[in-house]
């Protein structure tokens, strides 16, 4: 018998999409990439995959005596909305996006980390969750700064900053769409106007809809290309495991601190 509703297709606590974790985390890494979720064995201990369901892959493994969880989101806002959603609804309070962005502030370089206090309003998707442009969507304070105090303790090259949220990979982030063609650099000048010191595809989303959900989320995004010099970082994998490390390190700090208040 089918008891799930159109309005809430969950099979009493399994939700639709994502795998469900026998020991829930209470705090997840998104990665965009499935395949990052298997790159969390090299800096969670005890990393086991539970699943995967379409672009959807879930893990969970031990910074520390922390457990943490690790879910891709897919490429885009759409699919970054069901992972939020579906892991506030199982139980996470801490979400931190965990991925790549497109460079547009001048003192950025390749490989750079820029931690995201604050989504400049660009996504249609994160416009359902918060319809008035002019209230920010921003990430929760104390998110920021467990991941900046975990870029400093990694002496990594980070700083605060502002990350536009596009819905879109080549025209709605001023790429052309045949490989002759001619991008829109004034798209990314108005990006820049705009106060965004990058540009990538999910955070806005993630920031927006965890607010929704009453889950305190933030975002630390690698620097794996620069949209004014046309650099491309072409060996990620150090970079994406730094990536990794901030945000376990920085997760675990929230879970710690959650336990002493």
């Amino acid at each position: 018998m089918n008891n799930r509703s159109a309005a809430w297709p969950w099979r009493g606590d399994t939700p639709p999409h994502l795998p469900r974790p026998t020991l829930m985390p209470t705090a997840f890494l998104l990665p965009g990439d499935p395949a990052r979720v298997d790159f969390a064995a090299s800096v969670l201990r005890d990393f086991v995959v539970v699943g995967q369901n379409r672009e959807f892959r879930l893990g969970c493994g031990y910074f520390g005596e922390a457990l943490i969880g690790v879910c891709s989101t897919g490429v885009g806002g759409a699919s970054a909305e069901i992972a939020t959603v579906e892991l506030a609804a199982m139980g996470a309070t801490v979400l931190i996006r965990t991925g790549g962005c497109g460079a547009l502030a001048d003192d950025l370089s390749l490989g750079d980390f820029l931690i995201v206090q604050e989504a400049v309003r660009n996504s249609g998707v994160a416009a359902v969750y918060q319809p008035d442009p002019a209230i920010a969507v921003g990430a929760d304070a104390s998110v920021s700064s467990a991941l900046l105090d975990a870029c400093r303790s990694l002496r990594l090259a980070a700083r605060p900053g502002k990350c536009l949220t596009a819905d879109g990979y080549y025209r709605a982030q001023g790429r052309p769409n045949t490989a002759d063609g001619q991008g829109d650099a004034g798209l990314l000048d108005r990006f820049a106007a705009a106060g965004a010191d990058a540009v990538e595809m999910e955070a806005e989303v993630i920031l927006a809809v965890a607010s929704a959900c009453n889950v305190r989320a933030g975002a630390v995004l690698a620097v794996h290309a620069h949209r004014r010099s046309d650099g491309w970082l072409e060996d990620y994998e150090a970079t994406q495991r730094n990536l990794l490390r901030i945000g376990a390190q920085a997760a675990a700090t929230m879970i710690e601190t959650f336990k002493t208040q």
